[in-house]
Order: C-alpha cells, then sequence, then structure tokens
C-alpha cells in the first residue's frame, strides 16, 4: 500500500467514524440519505483531502466532480420524493439539474475544506433554493434562469451570458401554472400561489440568452466547468436541459444527464453542434462557477 491510498484509507476510516455524530443534520436529513450517499460524498472528499483536488481551478474541479459521475443512470423527478419538501440527497442516479448542482455542491465543500456530509448538504441546499434556505416546494428554484440570477446573488456563480453577446429573452414564464396536472405538488395549500408570485417576479426580470446560432462563435470562451442552460423556444418554459461545459482538445462539449434510459456522457460533438441537432434547443445561458476561497 502506497502513502496515497494510506491517506485515503485513514480519512475515509475518520470521517466514517463521525458518522454517528451526523445528529448535527436534521432528522429528515438523516434518514433521507442512503448509505451508498454517504459513502459517495466521502469518497469525494477523500481525494480532495488529498490536496490534488482542492488546488484545482474551480472550474476544472466542478467539471472533475461531474466527470466522476460518468455512466451513472439517468433518473427522472429525482426531487419529488414524497413528504414535505426536503433536501433530497442523491448521489447514485441523476436528472440534469441535480448532476449540475451535485458537482457543483461537492466543488465548494472541497473549497472550503468542509469536508463532511454536513458540509457538502448545506452546499446543496444553498445551491438549490432561493435565499439558500429550504422552505417549501415554493422556495426550490424551479426555473433555470432563476436559479442562475439566485446563485449569482449568492456568489455562487457568475452570469456571463451578458459578456457572451446575450440577447433579451421577453417571454413569459408561466410553464408550471399553465401545466398544473405536470405537478401534483401544486395542489397543496398555497403553493399554487407562491409559485404564480414567482413566475410574475421572473416576467419583471430581465433575461438574456446566447441564440444557438451565434454560440459557435463563442464557444472558446466557455470555460471546463461551466453551467450550460440550454434555453428553449416552448412557451412559457427558460430552459429544458442543464450540463457542465468540458473542453476537450480545444473542443466545448457537454457533460450532461441526457434522458431516460441513459447515463450520464460527454457529448461526441462540439457544444454548438449539440444545439443544432435539436430543434426545439433556441441557445444557452452560461453560468460560471466563483471559488468560495477567492
Amino acid at each position: 500500500m502506497n502513502g496515497h491510498d494510506a491517506s485515503r484509507r485513514e480519512f475515509l476510516r475518520r470521517a466514517a467514524a463521525l458518522l454517528p455524530a451526523a445528529g448535527l443534520l436534521p432528522r429528515a436529513l438523516q434518514d433521507s440519505l442512503f448509505t451508498g450517499d454517504r459513502t459517495i460524498i466521502l469518497e469525494r472528499f477523500a481525494g480532495g483531502m488529498d490536496g490534488d483536488l482542492a488546488r484545482l481551478p474551480m472550474g476544472d474541479l466542478v467539471a472533475a466532480m461531474g466527470r466522476s459521475f460518468l455512466d451513472r443512470p439517468y433518473e427522472p423527478n429525482t426531487l419529488e420524493a414524497p413528504g414535505p419538501e426536503h433536501l433530497v440527497v442523491n448521489l447514485r442516479e441523476f436528472d440534469c439539474v441535480t448532476l449540475c448542482e451535485t458537482s457543483l455542491a461537492l466543488a465548494r465543500a472541497i473549497k472550503r475544506h468542509a469536508s463532511t456530509v454536513g458540509g457538502y448538504t448545506a452546499e446543496l441546499e444553498n445551491i438549490r433554493y432561493r435565499g439558500g434556505r429550504c422552505n417549501g416546494y415554493g422556495s426550490r428554484l424551479h426555473y433555470f434562469s432563476e436559479w442562475i440570477a439566485d446563485n449569482a446573488k449568492k456568489q455562487i456563480v457568475r452570469d456571463m451570458t451578458p459578456a457572451l453577446g446575450g440577447v433579451n429573452d421577453a417571454r413569459r414564464i408561466d410553464f408550471m401554472s399553465t401545466h398544473r396536472e405536470a405537478y401534483p405538488r401544486l395542489a397543496e395549500p398555497g403553493t399554487l400561489e407562491a409559485i404564480v408570485a414567482m413566475e410574475h417576479d421572473l416576467a419583471r426580470s430581465t433575461r438574456r440568452y446566447v441564440p444557438k446560432a451565434r454560440v459557435a462563435a463563442v464557444e472558446e470562451r466557455i470555460q471546463s466547468g461551466d453551467i450550460i442552460a440550454v434555453t428553449t423556444d416552448v412557451p412559457g418554459l427558460d430552459v429544458a436541459h442543464t450540463g457542465i461545459a468540458v473542453r476537450e482538445g480545444g473542443v466545448t462539449r457537454l457533460l450532461h444527464a441526457p434522458n431516460v434510459g441513459q447515463k450520464v456522457q460527454i457529448t461526441r460533438v462540439s457544444l454548438s453542434a449539440y444545439l443544432q441537432a435539436h430543434q426545439k434547443q433556441s441557445g444557452i445561458m452560461v453560468a460560471r462557477p466563483v471559488d468560495p476561497t477567492a
């Protein structure tokens, strides 16, 4: 056994010993954490504690975390757990948004040396919910344009879309309230009203996107680890897909959880070529992760 393996195993041993002390976590979160999720979190942190990952630039670290989930299965509606809204932790299977959130939360925890299960879940809650706090279904950042705006306010990401030549998207965003049958939780008291109020706020905000015809011209300015939100022309909807940019051999590709029956993968073609192959995709928004230690 070399020194690297010994230090990794020692970290995992010490971290596992701390798990019974996870009373620091809310009880509902303790109950929702599978042993497999705990193990995956601690494995990622063991690599970070060895120092190599923590020294990476923030974007490269986010991309590295995303790559570590290649070939994991796609699973839709991973956040629609039964019971009251709570922080869902699932590193075994992903939809397109949870892949981005998980990779970003792990990277931030590694950078901050918050290498505990509680350190990871605190980052995840901060990223996933408006203002960083889970306070019911309506507090989740359901529309990804708001996800970017809220996380920019929290200095978790920087919206790069304007700098990449983004143009205004003045369409009304109301997909959730006009497709209530697809969102059973909207039947809960007060939830529909909260979503409608949020949609009205979005209507008053400025959204920008880079049309897909212009993406090829700016691909070189997109960095590894940038969060890519794929916009759509579906009425009432802002973003239809998300992923993480990765640079390979001078080509910008998309690391993403694509669809039912598929696995986390990297596109074989460039980001711009991927967009051109999908008629309903209108362009992209780009959010660059911010190093929490900077």
